[in-house]
C-alpha cells in the first residue's frame, strides 16, 4: 500500500515541477523577476524558495528516517529560507540553472520517498515550528514537499498573470 501512496506523491511532485519548468521556459525572462507588489515575491523568488525548501525538507525527512523522533523543521525566519528569496540573490539566478535545479529535485525526492515505509508515515516527532509539532511524517511528505510545490506552481501562475 505504501508504495502506491508514495508513487502517487512522486507523480504529483514530478508533475508540479514539470509545470513550473514549462512556465519558466514559456515566459519572457525579464517578467520572471518582476514582483506583482512590494509584498509579493516574483516568480523567480518563488522558484528560488522551492529549490531551497524542497532540499531542506528532503534532508529533514531523511534525517528523521535515520533518527526517528528527533526534533525537526524550522519557522518562517530560518536564515536559509530568507536568503533564498533575498532580491540580490534572486537577481543573480539564471533561469536555465534554476530549470536544471528543479529537474534535479525529482530524482532526489524519488530517492528519499523510496526509503519511506508505511510505518514511517505514522511516526511523529517534535518540531522547531510549534504549528508542526507532533505531526506525522506523512505531513512532512504531503504538505511540506508535495503540496508545497503544487501550491507554489499556482502562486507562480497567479503572480505572472498580474505582471504580464
Amino acid at each position: 500500500m505504501t508504495s502506491a501512496v508514495i508513487n502517487e506523491k512522486v507523480v504529483e511532485f514530478k508533475q508540479s515541477i514539470e509545470d513550473i519548468v514549462t512556465v519558466l521556459k514559456n515566459t519572457d525572462e525579464k517578467t520572471l523577476y518582476v514582483k506583482p507588489s512590494a509584498e509579493e515575491w516574483s516568480a523567480m523568488q518563488i522558484v528560488s524558495h522551492v529549490l531551497e525548501a524542497v532540499d531542506f525538507w528532503v534532508t529533514d525527512l531523511e534525517a528523521l528516517l535515520v533518527v526517528p523522533g528527533a526534533k525537526w523543521g524550522r519557522n518562517h525566519e530560518h536564515v536559509r529560507r530568507l536568503a533564498a528569496v533575498e532580491e540580490g540573490v534572486v537577481a543573480a539566478l539564471k533561469v536555465d540553472e534554476c530549470i536544471t535545479g528543479l529537474q534535479n529535485l525529482v530524482p532526489k525526492v524519488e530517492a528519499a520517498l523510496g526509503k519511506v515505509t508505511e510505518a514511517d508515515l505514522e511516526k511523529t516527532a517534535p518540531s522547531y515550528n510549534p504549528n508542526f509539532d507532533g505531526k506525522p511524517l506523512s505531513f512532512l511528505v504531503d504538505h511540506l514537499i508535495v503540496k508545497h510545490v503544487v501550491g507554489h506552481y499556482g502562486q507562480i501562475v497567479r503572480h505572472l498573470a498580474k505582471v504580464q
